[in-house]
């Protein structure tokens, strides 16, 4: 509970300071009550603040850290893929972004502290979902320690735009961090011992569709994933080459309604989540917005399926609240968990 009144106190001082800055700054608030119906309920709290501001020749500061607290230890419920995107660890203050940027029409490129989550699987349909594994496909973030919400590592980040077109590349430090001082720290960049991550996509936008390609490649060691499969100690330390492929697509069917459907696929490694299938329907009603999404992910020893319906509905001008229930059936359990997620953006 402390943390989270911490949180509750840096959101009455960002929006009451923010005009004493000079930049750009931003902050948004994601509080959500979670209930399997069983066990009792889960309040988790989230806290976003961003911070830019120009520098020289054209380049400008970028900042952004995230603090995280919620009020129940155990999960729910055995769900690999975490019915949750915001759901983590107490986490009082972690930079999700620290670096130099320079962006115009045509390209941007960016060198820094920075996570995955800023760059990729953000489209719009995708982004209205509450599960995890529409924020980043278990194909790359199961078993594998890279800069994924809420830890993040130094990279560098490229975009070039044309017409239609966006080509972007992308290389990390393999491991991500969250610490601000010690050997762990998020300013480490070391591929020999943290393994390297790069990844390129290829997307294409034409009259309210979006397409996407994308490849990943991290070489280094692996870590078991936190619900998935568990390794002996003598593999830990073992160093492979996980090979990632993705495509995504985002059709639209009518002035109100999308469709979309994802795939993945992972070699080189023998654990972690190996195919990834996904697909649903977007509804544009007013101004809220529904969905519905069923997606199949299947680890090395395991298999889960898992639907969710939400709902989006803009509120108090600057926030939204949005219900969602989850269906989750996979080869140990099966159950049902219920969210109602409110957003508020201060600044």
């Amino acid at each position: 509970m402390k943390l989270t009144k911490w949180i509750l106190t840096g959101v009455v001082a960002a929006g009451s300071c923010h005009n004493l800055m000079a930049g750009n700054f931003g902050a948004e608030y994601t509080t959500e009550w979670q209930t399997d119906f069983r066990q009792g309920v889960n309040w988790v709290n989230l806290l976003h603040l961003s911070y830019s501001s120009p520098t020289f020749l054209g380049m400008q500061l970028n900042a952004a850290s995230v603090s995280i607290a919620q009020t129940r230890e155990e999960a729910f419920m055995h769900d690999l893929q975490t019915f949750s995107n915001i759901e983590e660890e107490n986490l009082p203050f972690a930079l999700s972004m620290l670096g130099i940027g320079r962006e115009t029409e045509k390209y941007s490129v960016f060198f820094g502290i920075r996570n995955v989550n800023e760059d990729y699987f953000t489209s719009p349909c995708t982004s209205l979902f509450t599960n995890s594994s529409c924020g980043i496909f278990p194909t790359l973030s199961a078993e594998t320690p890279l800069a994924n919400y809420p830890v993040a590592s130094v990279g560098f980040d490229g975009k070039i735009r044309w017409n239609w077109w966006l080509f972007q590349l992308s290389v990390y430090n393999g491991t991500g961090y969250k610490q601000l001082t010690g050997k762990e720290n998020v300013f480490r960049f070391c591929p020999k011992s943290d393994g390297i991550l790069g990844m390129t996509s290829l997307n294409y936008e034409y009259n309210g569709s979006n397409y996407f390609m994308g490849f990943a490649l991290r070489s280094g060691m692996l870590e078991h994933h936190e619900n998935g499969n568990q390794r002996p100690e003598t593999e830990t330390a073992e160093k492979e080459c996980a090979r990632i492929i993705w495509a995504y697509a985002e059709q639209r069917l009518s002035s109100h309604c999308s469709l979309l459907l994802q795939y993945s696929l992972r070699t080189g490694t023998p654990t972690g989540c190996r195919r990834y299938a996904g697909a649903g329907i977007v509804v544009q009603c007013g101004k809220t917005q529904g969905g519905i999404v069923l997606n199949r992910a299947d680890f090395v020893n395991e298999k889960e399926w898992a639907a969710e319906l939400t709902w989006k509905i803009p509120c108090l001008k600057r926030g939204y609240l949005q219900p969602a229930l989850h269906l989750i059936r996979n080869d140990v359990s099966k159950g049902l968990a219920g969210l109602i997620r409110f957003g508020y953006r201060i600044a």
